[in-house]
């Protein structure tokens, strides 16, 4: 007999709402079903979707953390982008056969359709607070991960920048605002710096060569991704005439220097009763390199807020 699952929830769509019903409704039914046989032998195991719905019903609704929808999202994004690896981090059963410890584990693995390899401990000592004593110690972060994958000097920069990336990237920027982005995994921080070539150089150029422009700008790691994009579209030498020339701030500026209007903007900022938040500093860092790398004269920089966000006008741009 093919097995199917009782529930199924878009998670690319679904909203909290949706989840939180869905949650109920499964509550609701678990309470009329019988445990089903489960090997609950200590070893690893490959956790499928059928098995996930049958660990579930070993754990009611509030017993543990009520799970949330972006863990399950993020857990499933690594489970079926085949991220999911053998850490030796345990399914927990008590000795009596309740789940102890993986629901968020195995929501993402019973909507997300994809199976994911697991170590499994089934007999843990029952005891009725024993969920206060799981995972409760410092949870690593992605300059954790950078760190230990041989870039600790730049580990923190690094993470950041990344993050400046994929909001950036993922179009969360609007003038006024910075829409949330789905939570990163630490690898994915780090695949991300290892693919990425000219992101590792823009940061120690920020921090050593450009500490000029970088001071202009305020935020090393908005002025980091910022060269990042420059060395990607345009190359090394057109990132230092731009961060050469923002960095040498003028009694008497060249009027209509694109620089000079950028750097007149960062220090009318820093006596703001409300400054700038990175990803505005950002947009106004574009404007006025577009108007660098084109040529063109400007009195002043500025970010409407009805105006799109500004992108890095492209080599083919520049040529027209």
């Amino acid at each position: 007999m093919v097995w199917t699952p009782k529930f199924t929830l878009d998670l690319s769509s679904a909203s909290t709402k949706a989840f939180q019903q869905l949650l109920e409704d499964f509550e609701a039914w678990r309470k009329t079903q019988e445990l089903r046989d489960a090997d609950l032998s200590n070893g690893w195991k490959t956790v499928t979707p059928e098995m996930a719905e049958g660990y579930l019903l070993r754990n009611p609704l509030g017993a543990n953390r009520r799970p949330t929808l972006p863990t399950i999202k993020y857990y499933a994004r690594q489970m079926s982008g085949g991220a999911w690896k053998k850490t030796g981090q345990p399914i927990i059963f008590d000795d009596l056969g309740a789940l102890k410890d993986a629901g968020h584990r195995c929501w993402a693995c019973y909507l997300s359709g994809a199976s994911f390899p697991t170590y499994l401990i089934g007999d843990v000592p029952h005891d009725d607070n024993l969920f206060a004593y799981i995972d409760n110690g410092k949870s690593r972060s992605a300059a954790d991960a950078l760190a230990t994958a041989g870039l600790n000097g730049l580990a923190k920069q690094l993470g950041s920048v990344v993050n400046i990336a994929m909001h950036f990237e993922q179009g969360c920027y609007t003038a006024s605002t910075k829409k949330p982005l789905d939570k990163v995994s630490p690898i994915e921080v780090l695949q991300y710096v290892q693919d990425q070539e000219n992101l590792q150089m823009a940061v120690r150029l920020i921090a050593g060569e450009y500490k000029s422009a970088a001071k202009v700008l305020v935020y090393k790691d908005v002025a980091a991704f910022a060269a990042y994009q420059i060395l990607e579209l345009h190359g090394e030498e057109t990132l230092d005439s731009f961060m050469t020339e923002l960095g040498q701030v003028s009694d008497d500026p060249e009027e209509g220097s694109p620089t000079a209007a950028l750097q007149k903007v960062m220090e009318e900022d820093g006596h703001a009763r409300e400054p700038m938040k990175k990803h505005q500093v950002l947009g106004h860092i574009i404007k006025a390199f577009n108007a660098f790398v084109l040529g063109e004269r400007v009195k002043k920089i500025s970010l409407k807020v009805n105006e799109t966000y500004p992108r890095f006008v492209t080599p083919r741009a520049q040529a027209a």
